[in-house]
């Protein structure tokens, strides 16, 4: 543990005097945004370096640019402030196949090691023009590890995603292509109504002339 991690002090930010829920987080500047996004996937009670949002840069990308490509190693962390990223693979014959998505107010970062040791086979690109605070992926992993409460935003952000792998995979394998529509309306509206519908048709393993007919039998054509 780093010296004064938990200490209160001229330097420190005590989370817990900075709503995490209700505020909006385009109004935040980068400090005040970093911790925010942080807060929400770990406990909010302790005092934390400020040094931690020192270490993001902000960007912008446009809509269709490849953020991480196949055959890469994802070595960023990232938060996203506005916009979707997209991860998908590509299949043999060269057919994309959706992951999963990364939205506002969201950690984007490898969580299996694999990930950051070995190159990737996967892509990540932007689906519309995306702002995020970006960073060194060790680093950050470094200072997070350092306390209690930054081991608890890498609990939370590992629960997350395996909590999304599980629901797809139910989805997936007791669900028909109508149901697994209407549980990603369910589980995903602010999601579901911001991605194109090829997109989400590709993401739930139907065609697009399969999710035109459930939609116009669910009365939303």
């Amino acid at each position: 543990m780093k010296p004064g991690w938990w200490n209160t002090r001229p330097n420190s930010i005590n989370i817990r005097s900075r709503p995490t829920k209700s505020r909006n987080f385009m109004s935040l500047k980068q400090t005040d945004f970093v911790l925010s996004c942080l807060a929400s996937y770990g406990k909010a009670d302790l005092a934390l370096d400020e040094n931690l949002p020192g270490c993001f840069s902000p960007k912008t990308l446009a809509r269709g640019t490849t953020y991480l490509a196949s055959g890469q190693r994802w070595q960023t962390f990232t938060l996203i402030r506005e916009g979707i990223f997209r991860l998908y693979y590509l299949d043999s014959e060269g057919r994309e196949h959706s992951k999963g998505f990364f939205g506002a107010n969201q950690i984007m970062a490898p969580c299996a090691p694999v990930a950051v040791q070995q190159p990737v086979n996967f892509f990540i690109e932007c689906l519309n023009e995306v702002s995020f605070y970006q960073a060194d992926y060790q680093r950050v992993r470094d200072l997070l590890e350092s306390s209690l409460w930054g081991q608890s935003v890498l609990t939370a952000l590992l629960e997350r995603v395996l909590d999304e792998k599980v629901q797809r995979e139910y989805a997936w394998l007791n669900l028909d292509a109508k149901a697994r529509y209407v549980k990603f309306l369910q589980d995903q509206p602010k999601l579901s109504a911001q991605l194109p519908l090829y997109v989400i048709a590709n993401y739930l393993g139907m065609t697009d002339v399969t999710l035109s007919r459930i939609r116009r039998k669910l009365a939303l054509t």
